[in-house]
């Protein structure tokens, strides 16, 4: 399968963006199987809610801290990205769309109770934030504590422990600001040695075996207000893998922070993003591509901030491109810029660019008026490789038919 569905996607890359976990280093147990009240008080996967529901739509920015665990280790930083929330018309129910900070782009909405004063909103766990209908599992909230133990030599203990007497997470309004603030959650992301993190507070279980995917403590979301035109800050470039094949998936991994370039907290519907290649040429998702599997109907070049498809992810773009064939979508390097777009005025980042293959005024240089028409690499043993790695091979075929073989190292 292309990529496992919601969730599990912001899972992969926040995995292999953390610095501090070895891929091969890590002992990870799931836990026994989670209580049966908690998994008879699931809803199926029909009652996944994900077109908005009616009311007033109101953006917050997160703040708080968060765990994020897989099989190749475990992730803790400090939340960010937006949270939104509906007030239905009977001015009792809401509707809170990627309750959780690593399910945001997913879209699911949970549904909660706002108390008689309207100052606590209550959600009631079991409830899915995520589901593959492929593999019939998902992820579902659940309440709980976590210890991460350091065993040495890289290696890390990591156990969680539903609370069975917690049936709903509760979140108090401040009446003056708006500011809504997780209750009774508590943790550190730097703990003294050897337990590294401690932490009690909402988490997403996998439904299959309960082990724990993301538990979020000190979690605090504060209004957006009303969007002003602004200069976005820039986002991050973490990673680019070819697939080698021109039926896909060559991936696009990177960071969007939801600030402008003085740190002020930017609307999320206001925000897209484009993609751009070499010398700032800006890239296309024609709809003969991409159209179908993503549900747009025309040609898009900026991409609105949480579009989710079946290529488009919160962090992550997949393209049916390589840079491998005859034909690639670039020369040597990738980049994304960020547009914010308010009352018809639009302010840019900087495009930001991640140097995949080396520069082509250093190596692929014009040769007797040859124009290079593609770069492939290929290890000592002959087998083709995506990117260049160690001792490599480099082939560099230009637009006459002929070819050049020179070895780099990376």
């Amino acid at each position: 399968m292309k990529k496992l569905a919601l969730l599990i996607m912001c899972v992969a890359v926040a995995v292999s963006a953390s610095a501090g976990v070895k891929s091969q280093g890590n002992a990870y147990r799931p836990m026994e199987k989670m209580s049966h009240k908690t998994a008879l008080n699931a809803p199926s996967k029909v009652d996944i809610i994900t077109e908005q529901p009616e009311g007033t739509v109101v953006n917050y920015q997160r703040g708080g801290e968060y765990l994020l665990s897989s099989f190749y280790g475990y992730d803790t930083d400090y939340q960010s990205g937006r949270v939104k929330i509906v007030y239905a018309d009977d001015g009792k129910t809401v509707y809170i769309q990627d309750i959780l900070c690593y399910g945001e782009g997913s879209g699911v909405w949970v549904y909660g109770e706002l108390s008689d004063d309207g100052l606590t909103i209550s959600v009631p766990l079991g409830q899915y934030i995520a589901y593959n209908e492929e593999y019939n599992y998902g992820v579902i909230l659940a309440w709980g504590s976590t210890d991460v133990i350091d065993l040495g030599d890289d290696f890390y203990w990591l156990d969680f422990i539903v609370d069975d007497r917690v049936e709903d997470v509760c979140y108090a309004i401040d009446p003056e600001t708006g500011t809504i603030t997780m209750e009774d959650s508590e943790g550190s992301l730097d703990n003294p040695y050897p337990y590294n993190c401690v932490a009690t507070g909402l988490a997403g279980l996998w439904s299959d075996d309960g082990s724990v995917a993301t538990i979020e403590w000190g979690s605090t979301w504060t209004a957006l207000g009303e969007a002003v035109p602004a200069v976005p800050a820039n986002p991050e470039v973490i990673e680019f893998f070819d697939s080698g094949s021109e039926e896909g998936y060559t991936r696009f991994d990177f960071n969007i922070n939801l600030v402008d370039v003085d740190g002020n907290p930017l609307n999320p519907d206001n925000l897209t993003y484009s993609i751009f290649t070499d010398d700032d040429e800006l890239f296309t998702f024609d709809y003969d591509t991409y159209g179908l599997n993503n549900g747009f109907e025309t040609d898009m070049t900026e991409i609105p901030y949480g579009y989710s498809g079946y290529d488009f992810y919160l962090r992550r773009v997949y393209f049916y491109r390589t840079n491998t064939g005859d034909n690639p979508m670039f020369t040597w390097r990738i980049g994304i810029q960020l547009n914010y777009t308010v009352d018809d005025v639009t302010n840019k980042s900087d495009i930001v660019y991640l140097e995949v293959y080396d520069q082509p005024s250093a190596v692929n240089e014009l040769n007797d008026g040859k124009t290079v028409a593609g770069v492939r690499y290929y290890n000592l043993s002959g087998q083709q490789m995506a990117q260049p790695s160690g001792l490599t091979i480099q082939e560099t075929t230009y637009n006459d038919g002929t070819t050049t073989a020179t070895k780099v190292i990376k």
